[in-house]
């Protein structure tokens, strides 16, 4: 097959697939998407500002962040990807990421959380195990931060931009991304 063959290309050469080349791959199924959640700015909420339902006035997404995250869940059903899972950070900012997708269904998983540098192998175990997992009927969907996703891919440049996905596929590595996409570059395909 054409596309297996241009995965290994890839490999081989350590190049990455363009989004144009990914988008016909992940309607087929079997990839992970591993995203840091859309925009939150650092500051904090105050009772006043902070969003529905964010009672621990935690970082939540701004303005840009829920157009943003909006916008790709449009496009992830508009572009026919079918998400086998969903699963975010207990953090209020990745799960208004995944609201405001419209996901559905997703789980919370502790492991996702990790926003620190220097993550414990406590952590990394079973967030390998998740990512090493190839699904069967469409893609994985795993929406977490930078801490978590720089340890996985330590060698990442430029650094992880909020919103932004990694794809893999587990099938061949989990610690070589196929492609980089930005949140807003999923309503451009």
């Amino acid at each position: 097959n054409v596309f297996f063959l241009m995965l290994v290309s890839v490999m081989a050469t350590g190049q990455s697939l363009s989004s144009e080349e990914i988008i016909p791959a992940l309607k087929n199924g079997g990839y992970t998407i591993f995203m840091r959640h859309a925009q939150a700015p650092a500051e904090l909420p105050t009772e006043a500002t902070a969003s529905p339902g964010n009672t621990t006035l935690e970082r939540q997404l701004d303005e840009k962040g829920r157009s943003d995250a909006i916008a790709f869940g449009e496009a992830i059903r508009r572009l026919g990807i079918p998400l086998e899972s969903i699963e975010s950070s207990p953090s209020y900012r990745t799960r208004q990421t995944a609201r405001l997708a419209g996901l559905t269904d997703v789980t919370i998983r502790d492991y996702l959380l990790q926003e620190e540098t220097e993550i414990p192998e406590s952590v990394l175990i079973p967030m390998r195990a998740a990512l090493a997992i190839k699904p069967e009927s469409g893609n994985q969907l795993l929406i977490s931060h930078s801490g978590n996703i720089s340890a996985i891919f330590p060698d990442l440049d430029p650094y992880i931009s909020q919103g932004e996905a990694i794809i893999i596929d587990p099938a061949i590595s989990i610690s070589i991304p196929l492609a980089r996409i930005l949140i807003t570059d999923w309503q451009n395909f």
